[in-house]
């Protein structure tokens, strides 16, 4: 990032940061929290089948692990096009 103004430098990190630090707890919450939880759906059973509280929480945690990861590529493209912006306006 040679020539780029240092309060872009700073702005962006601060954002890349940010973003991070949120995405980290995001998932803390979605492999942690959520498979402490499953034993609170113990008692849910679909038709026929046996309870399946823990293949649930299973499929959940990993359909959510996905959705975060294609959010944080989101996200961090949208602040890669705002830096190409500020650049471009020579902020």
């Amino acid at each position: 990032m040679d020539g780029v103004p240092e309060a872009v430098k700073e702005w962006y990190w601060k954002e890349v940061k940010g973003l991070t630090l949120r995405s980290l707890l995001y998932w803390i919450v979605i492999a942690i929290v959520l498979p402490v939880l499953s034993p609170l759906f113990k008692g849910v059973i679909i038709g026929p089948l046996p309870s399946l509280h823990w293949y649930i929480n299973s499929f959940i945690v990993i359909v959510l692990g996905i959705v975060l990861i294609f959010w944080y590529a989101a996200r961090m493209n949208r602040l890669d096009q705002e830096l190409e912006r500020k650049l471009k306006e020579g902020r």
